[in-house]
């Protein structure tokens, strides 16, 4: 009994001296492998920084992407030490665990999975003016899986991101240039040609109003002996990321007041009911 206890301490022991070398090149492997994934987190952090402007998903995608490269790490040092059974038991393993989840979760990991090729093509920003569908808002958090916007009555809104990249997208504020638009209606017994030169004078007196894109006065339709007119112009939100109301209604008041001293003749869509009263006899 004592002699197979000794023989298989002389087994054991001679086991790890061959083991020893592949130990000692597995350490190594692994601590130049680790750092190599250090120098890649950093460059990678700082890439995804630079083109998202988002730290909090930067972070989050760089910790992703270092979890993955520290599970092959370990897998290929298995391999090195000469653990091939145990490598394949792991990957099986993994395989299988990764396939149960993923089918019970097909819809965190779709907007898991949106939030990141956002993240790389951002389609709107912090603050950006969008409209999703019927939801129109800004911008108010963006995470891994949704995205949330506060309506312009108040409301938050959670939008998952797999619906932002599947659906249609409009982002009012991307490049801090916004057109409004208005119409008025004028007679025809008016000097069309007159009218639309004071509305382009007016607009050019306001500062806000871009003057790399000229503002437009287009004669929309014709109607009951009036002139429909739209009137279009680009403005900046100055960072503002929001829509200027106070600035369409002041133009919008200039341009009244601008016909007015100029006797331009505006229809009057009251009508006076005079009541008959039929008298029997």
């Amino acid at each position: 009994m004592e002699s197979i206890f000794k023989e298989r301490l002389i087994e054991i022991y001679e086991g790890f001296l061959h083991l020893v070398p592949n130990l000692v090149f597995a350490i190594i492997f692994f601590g130049i492998g680790a750092l190599f994934i250090y120098l890649i987190k950093k460059q990678l952090f700082s890439r995804i920084v630079k083109r998202a402007k988002d730290t909090v998903a930067a972070q989050f995608v760089t910790d992703i992407i270092v979890i993955i490269l520290y599970i092959i790490l370990i897998l290929m040092a298995f391999r090195v030490l000469g653990l091939s059974a145990v490598t394949q038991t792991i990957i099986g393993a993994a395989g299988l665990t990764t396939f149960i989840i993923g089918f019970a979760l097909k819809d965190i990991g779709e907007n898991f999975l949106a939030g990141i090729v956002m993240i790389f093509d951002r389609p709107f920003e912090m603050g950006d003016l969008i409209q999703i569908e019927n939801h129109l808002g800004r911008v108010i958090k963006i995470s891994i899986r949704e995205t949330t916007i506060k309506t312009t009555d108040g409301k938050d809104v959670y939008i998952p991101n797999s619906d932002i990249i599947k659906k249609h997208l409009i982002n009012f504020t991307i490049d801090d240039q916004l057109l409004e638009s208005f119409e008025i209606s004028v007679f025809n017994s008016n000097k069309i040609s007159d009218v639309i030169k004071m509305i382009q004078e007016t607009l050019m007196t306001f500062n806000q109003i871009l003057k790399t894109k000229k503002p437009s006065v287009l004669i929309k339709n014709f109607d009951n002996g009036t002139v429909q007119l739209t009137v279009s112009y680009w403005y900046s939100l100055r960072g503002t990321r929001a829509r200027d109301g106070l600035l369409k209604t002041e133009i919008m008041l200039a341009v009244l007041e601008k016909l007015k001293d100029n006797n331009i003749a505006f229809p009057d869509h009251v009508q006076d009911l005079k009541m008959v009263n039929d008298t029997k006899i």
